[in-house]
């Protein structure tokens, strides 16, 4: 039986690849365009290589998990919460942890900083919104909760969960709060915030004032771990920054590598057959690159190996234009940034930012009256109905590229939604629930193979044993370390692996990522088969096409479920 989106099952639909998807239900926009700062000299000891450490040496080397039970050809007692089937603890998540023989005896102690003999100090960092009014008040307008108390809800929630199933070695997790005192892009306030965090020593930070590379850099040189405090930073930067910074995400590089190819694929040397002006359809494209950046040039080297894979792909920006996240001179700048494309003659725009200024764009684009395609390029929750809603739809009906995220499902379905409802029998309080989900689900996956003696050093190298998670439409492919992906000369530091391919359909009806219902929803090509490196199609598989595309799935396939368990909630 096929499954069936939110108007019906198109016929045709083929069946999918197994490509994987990062599951994160966007919601606040503390993460715009992230810290997607580059450079900075390293503070780091252990690095992010495991040097001469082959997998199969990190999985001998740490705790007994059912691979190295096979490495070493023992029979070993996971204990009732594993499911031997498939080597992961008994939770409705393609993200289980990974079983780990229960834990008996000492641990190591105080082994790191926060770390005691029976406690991990974990301090969550919190924006106040009142501290950037126009910011929060756009995300509220797109119907994100920006409740303080119900988001402290939420992480306490899913710490809760995870300390439930994942070996914490005979230690608990004591999580406190801190209250940014700055907007996120405040670099003397994320500074300070810091320092004050830093003076509590705790084990780990999760999340962080990330428009400012301020506050990673003050907790990373203190040796504090850091999850969620960057968001799309270049490798460089987080391998400066190792092994005390991770990100769900995938890196700048990793992202750019995905749609340089889908670029050079599926667009390059033909006609701009979805332009929005028929003048341009009957020409060649065109390329043009509105791309973000900090004054201080922080995203410059990440663009510029975009552009270098565009180069190998024969694909020549005719216009390059970068700006900067401003709110108040964002349609200003957009005036410039319009003006500049037109007389370029790009008939296809390539947007690589924030999900804030296509809003802007495309106003400014229709008051210009220029129509041209609109290709989603590495982008931060531009590919999200939350904020494609905001856009000018007379142009954002032609838009389509490369998405990071998931193909949907329902709400009631959805990873992070399901397995709150599966835990608890109840919603969770803020609807940013798999915003918050991420961070503590990092924290977790390298504790639970780190062993007893948990230092950065040791999560690090559980954070690499992990091996690879996901493996559908709706459940994505994320790995750390050398998994044969990316390049294995160095260790990917990134989470995410694949992407998949969009387009916007202003008419579609239902719920956006945070459950708004309203008009406007991104297609899924394929059902949203996700593509790895190297595997993008040469051929169009189904742009704008409404039988080959999927927007919600109502009903989820059997094959894209994971393993079900009876809810502790009763449900």
């Amino acid at each position: 039986m096929q499954p069936t989106p939110s108007r019906k099952r198109r016929s045709g639909l083929q069946r999918y690849a197994p490509f994987a998807i990062v599951v994160v239900v966007i919601a606040a926009i503390v993460l715009i365009a992230g810290n997607r700062g580059g450079g900075g000299d390293s503070n780091s000891d252990g690095g992010a290589d495991q040097g001469a450490k082959s997998n199969t040496e990190l999985i001998e080397a740490g705790p007994m998990t059912p691979d190295k039970a096979e490495l070493l050809g023992e029979t070993v007692d996971f204990g009732d919460g594993c499911d031997t089937s498939t080597g992961r603890v008994k939770i409705p998540s393609w993200y289980a942890p990974t079983c780990v023989e229960p834990f008996r005896g000492a641990n190591g102690g105080a082994t790191s900083s926060g770390v005691t003999g029976d406690s991990i100090k974990v301090i969550v960092w919190i924006g106040d919104p009142s501290k950037d009014p126009l910011q929060a008040a756009l995300v509220k307008s797109a119907g994100s909760d920006t409740d303080v108390r119900t988001a402290e809800e939420n992480y306490r929630g899913w710490i809760d969960l995870y300390s439930e199933y994942a070996e914490l070695y005979g230690r608990r997790i004591e999580v406190s709060f801190f209250k940014g005192s700055g907007a996120p892009s405040d670099p003397v306030a994320a500074k300070a915030d810091a320092q004050a965090i830093i003076d509590q020593q705790p084990f780990a930070v999760l999340g962080g004032p990330n428009q400012t590379d301020a506050f990673a850099d003050e907790i990373t040189a203190a040796k504090i771990m850091c999850m969620g405090c960057s968001t799309a930073s270049p490798t460089k930067f987080m391998r400066d920054r190792a092994p005390y910074i991770w990100t769900t995400g995938q890196l700048p590089e990793q992202a750019s590598t995905l749609a340089a190819e889908m670029i050079g694929n599926l667009f390059a040397g033909r006609k701009a057959q979805w332009a929005g002006d028929p003048a341009l359809r009957s020409r060649t494209r065109v390329f043009g690159a509105v791309h973000y950046d900090t004054p201080a040039g922080q995203q410059r080297e990440a663009f510029k190996t975009f552009k270098s894979l565009l180069a190998e792909q024969d694909i020549e920006l005719a216009s390059d234009t970068r700006y900067y996240l401003d709110l108040a001179r964002a349609q200003e700048n957009a005036r410039t940034i319009i003006a500049k494309l037109k007389a370029a003659k790009v008939t296809s725009v390539i947007f690589y930012g924030d999900p804030l200024t296509p809003s802007y764009l495309t106003k400014e684009a229709t008051a210009q009256d220029y129509r041209p395609e609109w290709i989603i390029g590495p982008s931060v929750y531009a590919d999200t109905a939350v904020f494609g809603r905001i856009y000018d739809q007379d142009q954002w009906k032609h838009a389509f590229g490369l998405s990071l995220i998931p193909a949907r499902s329902t709400r009631d379905a959805s990873g992070a939604y399901k397995l709150w409802t599966w835990q608890y029998g109840t919603p969770p309080p803020n609807n940013n629930y798999a915003v918050h989900q991420g961070p503590v689900s990092l924290l977790m996956t390298g504790i639970n193979l780190a062993g007893p003696d948990l230092t950065p050093e040791t999560f690090r190298d559980g954070m690499f044993r992990a091996g690879i998670a996901g493996g559908n439409p709706l459940a994505a492919t994320i790995s750390f370390g050398k998994h044969g992906i990316w390049s294995d000369a160095t260790d990917d530091l990134g989470g995410a692996d694949d992407g998949t391919i969009i387009w916007w359909n202003p008419t579609a009806k239902g719920l956006d990522e945070i459950g708004n219902d309203g008009t406007g929803l991104y297609e899924y090509v394929d059902g949203g088969t996700r593509y790895r490196p190297g595997e993008w199609p040469t051929s169009d598989p189904g742009i704008f096409d409404p039988a080959k595309s999927v927007t919600i799935y109502e009903t989820v396939p059997k094959e894209y479920l994971p393993p079900q368990y009876p809810s502790p909630a009763g449900g």
